[in-house]
């Protein structure tokens, strides 16, 4: 099995000072005109590059070693002293909040982090395939937003995993969990995906917000870095 790595960091634990970007990320993000887009390039660089730390045991003081770049298709692309870095990376914010996994094992690795909040009933028809639909259906009144909030991000996280995002439909992805939010830990979700066979997805609530982590294999259980 693989091992994964992840951390999430809030704005708040942002340095005031911008010093732990390399010159090329700093150029990116000072190209970036809207505020918002600002901040959460930033945070997700942030959390991408402690969760690299974390993999790789170097200290905080080695934090601007690593550099994150784009693939073309928007997948981050991690370096070390401006090398390609050999791990699988992925990135997700909400709300002020990002999530950064990253994992030399795991074949495919996408993650996403998730707001728990109502959803209506039109969103459920419109991004869930029926099986999902029904099972929101059937479930507990109580749990029904950390229910939807969690197959929406276990969809986002595997097909972050294929590096085809959301410009995929929803519905080619069908996600089986294993009970309703509820408890601690990580639990365990099967995400089907046409014509892409089978994923892996770990999710867990932390606060307000559900994390998922898919992987085309199982991986065991997730390591944080804070």
């Amino acid at each position: 099995m693989g091992l994964v790595h992840y951390t999430i960091q809030d704005w708040n634990q942002l340095p005031s000072e911008l010093g732990w970007l390399t010159p090329g990320e700093r150029e990116r993000f000072d190209g970036f005109r809207f505020d918002k887009r600002r901040r959460d390039w930033l945070l997700g660089r942030w959390a991408a590059k402690n969760a690299l730390l974390g993999i790789s045991g170097l200290s905080k003081r080695n934090i601007r070693r690593f550099e994150v770049t784009s693939a073309p298709n928007g997948a981050p692309m991690p370096k070390l002293d401006g090398w390609p870095y050999r791990v699988g990376l992925s990135l997700s914010h909400s709300n002020d909040r990002a999530l950064a996994t990253v994992s030399r094992g795991a074949k495919a690795l996408g993650c996403d982090i998730e707001l728990i909040e109502p959803r209506s009933d039109v969103f459920v028809e419109t991004y869930f395939t029926a099986a999902e639909r029904e099972h929101v259906e059937h479930a507990s009144s109580s749990f029904r937003d950390s229910l939807v909030t969690k197959i929406w991000s276990a969809k986002e996280s595997t097909l972050k995993a294929l590096h085809t995002g959301l410009q995929a439909d929803t519905r080619s992805v069908e996600v089986t969990d294993d009970g309703d939010c509820a408890g601690e830990g990580w639990g365990v979700a099967r995400a089907v995906v046409e014509n892409a066979g089978e994923f892996s997805c770990l999710w867990r609530l932390d606060g307000d917000f559900v994390l998922s982590i898919a992987t085309r294999d199982p991986v065991e259980t997730p390591i944080p870095k804070r």
